[in-house]
């Protein structure tokens, strides 16, 4: 991407692709999972535990927060391999191994990352690891002010022989950049 501001930050959000927090279970065999101001966490929040059932955080049942006293599980009415949140909005996955690690996705929230532009206002978005083949439109927005920058349809993404180069603060294009 070019015609950005100069070391301007962006968050890139991917369509189709869920966000995903990574949890370690404690040395009871569960984890809470609570509201951020990057995974907001709602009634209507859709989650998965790696490959389970998703399900909405409005349909879990109501429960005081497990405990965990001296490596044993302590609470009431608790249940093996239960999912459950409080009256206070947080999540608990209960049932787990002990000191275990776990992909938690929120289905209706997308996978962002940042990026910056350099000096010449050139930004560069990698297909890898998990950001791999996107699909849909790409929203770019302003990482401090969150307003929207550009969308990009990735079907409509334009092959070149080349990405810009910037050299001492100037931008250089191949002559088949769009």
């Amino acid at each position: 991407m070019s015609g950005l501001g100069s070391y301007q930050t962006l968050e890139a959000a991917y369509p189709g692709l869920p966000k995903i927090v990574k949890k370690s279970a404690n040395e009871c065999g569960f984890f809470k999972l609570a509201s951020t101001d990057s995974a907001p966490l709602t009634d209507a929040s859709n989650l998965q535990l790696g490959s389970n059932t998703a399900f909405t955080v409005g349909s879990l049942p109501v429960q005081a927060a497990p405990k965990c006293t001296d490596g044993q599980l302590a609470g009431t009415n608790l249940t093996p391999a239960a999912v459950l949140k409080t009256a206070e909005g947080d999540v608990y996955f209960t049932g787990l191994v002990d000191y275990s690690q776990h992909d938690v996705r929120y289905l209706d929230l997308s996978q962002t990352r940042s990026i910056k532009a350099n000096t010449c206002g050139i930004a560069k978005l990698s297909s890898t690891g998990a950001y791999a083949n996107p699909t849909g439109v790409l929203t770019l927005k302003n990482k401090e002010t969150q307003a929207t920058v550009i969308g990009i349809d990735t079907a409509t993404i334009a092959s070149v022989s080349g990405g810009p180069i910037c050299r001492n603060g100037v931008a250089l294009f191949t002559s088949d950049w769009p």
